[in-house]
């Protein structure tokens, strides 16, 4: 009955069981089949980046492919916040406000420093999903550094960000300067992608370029639409991103300051212009936008790789130190980030600093104390702060290498109306610059004079040193042939140095000889048999 019940359910036995082998066979040929068509699919579309080509999904409502799958956007904006400015941190909260990320590039010297984010306001941009990019320690233009120095503050911004926690991938060239060159320290350093300041369409150039293509045929030149600053308007923005999205691809834009009083900057926004821009902007998902991250666009996480380590600035005299040569300054002006260099009018390897408010005057004078050149420093009017010329804020190029705890000799030739002294900086392990001290006051002198002034001992932590003579009133200081130098220690701290240490050994030699002595000193006679000797039968 049973096989009777098989033939009739499963007609003809054996060949029954053949046809369901072929039904089973044909099945699966069709679901591999479909498992190869739909990879091959999402492979044409999404680019090594992380996003896929604008223009390659096929059609229906935006944000969804006929088959439900998400779909990329047609145009990406990058919002970039360069330097790290403490105003930036109201950008941050506007743009959280709308769930926008952004991509955020700090000067790691500059953290902690007044007017830069802090470690606090890194954690905070980082825990609102923004992304952490680097834009070196010093803030130095890179194609005026050596290939050493420009490996330094590439490489080294790039570990600093990895101790505190951020693992950056997205770089910032300072000034937008770049070269060959610089282009391939930026790669070796382990960064995927490096922006510039201009190359696309903006109020300032009307016939470049509309967007970038997504993946970038040039990830380390990445272009944008200029810098945004107080002459852009809203509708100048809208514009932009509107003409970005008539070709589709990649528009990033460059912020420095963020304003919210009646007075701002020239590389500075509102904050009311960017609030409304980004409430604006969040409207245009539906036109086939979206805002991302530098690192987003890119995809480069998972290509990245550990920064190399760059050894130190071997120790070195003064460069430059009678002013002779000047150069273009590797700085870049906080005020006006360009691509454009300043004249070659400031003495190589040094930089004209100061603070407060005054006016200062710069000059390259001939009237010097060794040499053809010297360099005069007037201020014509005074209320607080001062003005000095000090040997470049770098990793090691130009300014000193120092030891903790040493002490060193500083010295110049200097002729001034006004009295002066030495202000001593010192650079930490993250590459920020600290106020040090300062040396006794220096008397007005009408004829050249030497200046000399032995530091106290190097604090710990310190790497390098940066000095120079500051006037702090109104009248002129003219510098000259600089000199920097160890302080050996003298001879009589070395005797008592070697007093010390000849102490310590004879007072190791008398323990270890008294160890030995009752190492071998007989031992207690052994009793007799049958007596035992213990505390407990003698108290007894």
């Amino acid at each position: 009955m049973r096989q009777a019940w098989r033939s009739r359910r499963w007609p003809g036995g054996q060949r029954g069981g053949g046809l369901a082998r072929v039904l089973a066979a044909g099945l699966a040929a069709a679901s591999l089949a479909l498992l190869v068509a739909v990879p091959a699919q999402g492979s044409a579309a999404t680019p090594a980046g992380g996003l896929a080509m604008p223009g390659q999904h096929g059609s229906g409502q935006h944000g969804l492919h006929q088959d439900g799958r998400a779909q990329a956007p047609r145009t990406v904006v990058s919002l970039t916040f360069d330097d790290g400015d403490a105003d930036q941190m109201a950008a941050a909260r506007v743009l959280r406000h709308y769930r926008l990320p952004a991509t955020f590039y700090i000067i790691t010297g500059a953290v902690g420093t007044p007017g830069y984010v802090t470690r606090s306001d890194l954690r905070e941009l980082a825990a609102d999903g923004n992304e952490i990019g680097g834009h070196t320690v010093s803030h130095l233009r890179l194609t005026a550094l050596t290939t050493a120095e420009a490996r330094r503050q590439v490489c080294g911004s790039r570990s600093i960000l990895a101790r505190w926690g951020y693992q950056a991938t997205s770089f910032a060239y300072p000034g937008g300067a770049d070269s060959p060159r610089t282009e391939a320290i930026v790669r070796g350093c382990g960064y995927t992608s490096a922006r510039g300041v201009v190359g696309l369409r903006a109020p300032g150039c009307p016939g470049c370029a509309l967007t970038e293509s997504i993946p970038p045929g040039h990830p380390l030149v990445l272009r944008t639409a200029g810098e945004v600053d107080s002459s852009w308007t809203l509708r100048d923005l809208e514009r932009t991103v509107t003409a970005a999205e008539r070709q589709g691809g990649w528009l990033p834009l460059v912020f420095h300051h963020v304003c919210g009083g009646s007075h701002c900057g020239g590389l500075a926004v509102r904050a009311t212009m960017l609030d409304a821009f980004a409430r604006w902007l969040v409207q245009r998902e539906r036109h086939g936008t979206a805002v991302r991250t530098m690192g987003e666009v890119i995809g480069g996480q998972r290509a990245a790789r550990p920064a190399p380590r760059v050894a130190p600035a071997v120790p070195h005299g003064i460069v430059n130190p009678s002013l002779e040569s000047a150069a273009v300054s590797g700085a870049v002006s906080a005020s006006l980030e360009t691509t454009s260099a300043s004249p070659a009018n400031t003495p190589r390897c040094w930089m004209e600093a100061g603070y407060g408010a005054n006016t200062a005057q710069w000059q390259r004078t001939r009237d010097s104390h060794s040499g053809h050149w010297a360099e005069r420093l007037t201020i014509t009017s005074y209320h607080s702060g001062d003005a000095k010329l000090l040997p470049q804020f770098d990793l090691g190029e130009c300014s000193l290498p120092v030891q903790p705890g040493r002490s060193y000799t500083l010295g110049s030739w200097y002729q001034s109306t006004a009295r002066t002294q030495y202000s001593v900086y010192y650079r930490t392990s993250t590459g920020r610059w600290v106020y040090w001290t300062s040396s006794p006051y220096l008397p007005a002198s009408p004829g050249w004079a030497q200046a000399r002034w032995a530091t106290p001992p190097v604090p710990a932590g310190a790497s390098g040193l940066s000095f120079g003579l500051s006037l702090f009133s109104t009248g002129s200081l003219t510098t000259d042939s600089y000199s920097f130098a160890v302080i050996p220690p003298d001879a009589t701290r070395r005797m008592v140095d070697w007093i010390l240490v000849a102490i310590a050994a004879a007072a190791g030699l008398i323990v270890a000889a008294r160890a030995v002595r009752r190492r071998w000193r007989p031992a207690n006679p052994v009793p007799a048999e049958g007596k035992r000797v213990s505390s407990s039968s003698s108290s007894r």
